[in-house]
């Protein structure tokens, strides 16, 4: 799922976009795929989270990457896998040489061993927050990459695609209606080429939806639409829309017929919802918005448009601290575990509509019972409330503390409530290193779990002697930090 998302205007409240986590439905979810993105600081073992994929019976996975230790996890797992080519990479296989040597280190040399079903070329390159920066690089990586798959006696079996936002399409303003979806006209002769080139090799277009988005980005929006179960219904010529997830594919399909490709396969490349970070991202609204998608796959509904089997990815299955929150703080909450691979909410990937705890990872490893917190007697001495603000702005920017926002799980807390929130998010990125915990003397490390009412002030996961360290390093390492600091202001 890509850091930086946009959700189109002009589909009026048809449009949605992204999800991740992966679902492939045959009459139920039994062949459950999830979208495995790793950009956290503390990462779980590659093979503790193949386990949990096996645990909870997760037959599909997708990647943001191709990394070798993940790859080498999965091999042997029977899990189908979507690799992935990052957008930074799409201009060097502009090059079929390029190409060629990328499916030779990352698609051959794993094909005995791992169940490679598609490669991901780039992550939602024409959204239009990229200001058409990957426009011009993407088809011919895209036709790269699957002729040198060809050539590698794969490609029979092994498709190219590309993830696009659901930005890429949209309904005209006069009539917003999911029948008259086109591809925008920035990108139109772009997107023909794509999907012409999907048709011919008999690949699947991809798309992301998020519901979510639709209320994040609109007021206005109908809060229960963004749902499965809610009352709002929206008419296309007589044919009752219900919810928005819907109403965004279909304007998709209805897009891809203008082209003359109304039959080709779709695949939902992400959708979910985030439980930290808005107002509407907490556990009761991604617990209703899954208790109402998982039952309808698992049943085959499909849409109005397009009923029956639709093969869907979920996102996410572990939350990302590191991700970017450009588009919102969000963006580091959509797991449906939280960063140490426990579960957040019950949840029937099976769609039978039973509330059921998923199978956590095992034998977790944390750093030690200790949190930092803002010390009582360090402000006695500095009546320099900047000198708070900038020591909550420093460690906020090298940690998490996007559950301190207006409408997340810690944004109710004080000043000082704050501070500590923030000191122990930095401590604990640094593996509770005891200069971690300083903050030119406003710190202190205590063994009392500071957490309050629905605020978790966490403990990293890692090696619990990882926090012991040299005292002599401490000027040292803060020096350098500031002065790295200073250097990214100029």
């Amino acid at each position: 799922m890509s850091n930086r998302r946009k959700q189109s205007t002009t589909v009026g409240i048809f449009l949605c976009i992204t999800i991740s986590a992966v679902f492939l439905f045959s009459g139920d979810v039994s062949a459950l795929g999830v979208n495995w993105g790793t950009m956290a600081t503390h990462q779980l073992p590659p093979k503790t989270v193949v386990q949990m994929l096996k645990d909870n019976n997760v037959k599909k996975v997708k990647l943001f990457d191709a990394d070798t230790n993940t790859m080498v996890a999965l091999a042997g797992s029977g899990i189908e896998v979507m690799v992935a080519i990052p957008n930074d990479q799409l201009k060097a296989m502009g090059s079929y040489n390029r190409a060629k040597d990328w499916v030779r280190r990352n698609i051959t040399r794993f094909n005995d061993d791992v169940k490679i079903k598609y490669v991901a070329v780039g992550n939602e390159p024409f959204l239009t927050a990229y200001n058409g920066s990957f426009i011009n690089l993407t088809y011919p990586a895209l036709f790269n990459i699957q002729k040198a798959l060809k050539e590698a006696g794969v490609g029979d079996f092994i498709k190219a695609t590309v993830p696009l936002n659901a930005d890429v399409y949209n309904s005209p303003l006069e009539n917003p209606v999911p029948s008259a979806g086109s591809f925008r006209q920035d990108i139109f002769e772009e997107m023909k080429l794509i999907v012409n080139f999907l048709a011919h090799n008999k690949a699947p277009f991809t798309v992301n939806i998020y519901p979510f988005l639709s209320l994040y980005l609109s007021s206005d929006f109908p809060f229960d639409y963004a749902f499965f179960n809610g009352q709002n219904t929206v008419s296309d010529n007589g044919v009752i829309y219900t919810n928005v997830f819907d109403a965004n594919f279909d304007t998709l399909l209805a897009s891809l017929k203008a082209l003359g490709h109304g039959d080709m396969t779709v695949i939902v490349g992400e959708v979910g919802w985030p439980t930290d970070g808005d107002k509407n991202a907490n556990i009761p609204n991604a617990e209703r918005f899954y208790t109402g998608l998982l039952p309808k796959l698992a049943a085959n509904r499909g849409t109005p448009m397009r009923p029956g089997y639709i093969e869907v990815y979920l996102f996410g299955f572990i939350d990302e601290d590191a991700k970017s929150i450009a588009p919102g703080n969000f963006e580091r909450h959509w797991g449906i575990f939280k960063y140490d691979g426990q579960p957040k909410f019950p949840a029937d990937l099976s769609g039978a509509g039973q509330k059921k705890i998923l199978t956590g990872a095992q034998n977790v490893q944390y750093l030690q019972n200790q949190w930092c917190m803002l010390n009582p007697d360090g402000l006695t001495f500095s009546n320099n409330t900047n000198q708070l603000g900038d020591n909550v702005n420093y460690a906020c920017t090298f940690s998490d503390c996007t559950a301190l926002g207006y409408g997340s799980s810690c944004g109710s807390l004080d000043e000082v409530g704050n501070a500590s929130y923030a000191f122990n998010m930095y401590f604990q990125v640094q593996n509770q290193k005891a200069e971690a915990c300083d903050f030119e003397g406003l710190a202190i490390i205590t063994t009392r779990n500071i957490s309050r009412e629905q605020c978790n002030f966490p403990i990293q996961i890692g090696d619990p002697t990882s926090g012991h360290s040299d005292h002599n390093h401490r000027f040292i390492g803060l020096a350098l930090v500031r002065i790295l600091l200073l250097f990214m202001a100029l």
